[in-house]
């Protein structure tokens, strides 16, 4: 039997897929089904026993909302701005996000001018 060999770029990929699979709460057979794989070929990714192409990249990147920035380099940082998070949420959202965010400012600006600032801090 052929002993299954890892190269670092492979680990750093999967383990990249799996954690940002595992923050979605997909099943690793669900994710498989969304970007037309199968979930043995997943689990060899995530392992790092395969290599991922460029058309899976970017289905991962569509379906797990999440650049390919995140899924092929090492950094395991969350920390991503606004308008980051918002480039991958389909538009037909958008103009529900900025009533949201609109309401917001709405209620802090209020909360500014009713509360002196000495009772803030």
């Amino acid at each position: 039997m052929k002993e299954r060999t890892q190269k670092e770029i492979n680990i750093i990929v999967g383990q990249n897929i799996r954690l940002h699979r595992e923050q979605k709460r997909y099943t690793r057979e669900k994710l498989a089904e969304l970007i037309d794989v199968s979930p043995g070929f997943l689990y060899d990714a995530e392992h790092g026993f395969v290599g991922i192409s460029l058309t899976t990249l970017k289905r991962l990147c569509q379906v797990l909302g999440v650049s390919a920035d995140a899924i092929l380099w090492e950094n395991h940082s969350t920390d991503t701005t606004l308008t980051q998070r918002l480039a991958h949420v389909d538009e037909k959202y958008l103009p529900f996000i900025e009533e949201i965010i609109q309401k917001q400012l709405e209620l802090i600006a209020l909360f500014e001018k009713e509360t002196p600032r000495k009772t803030r801090n």
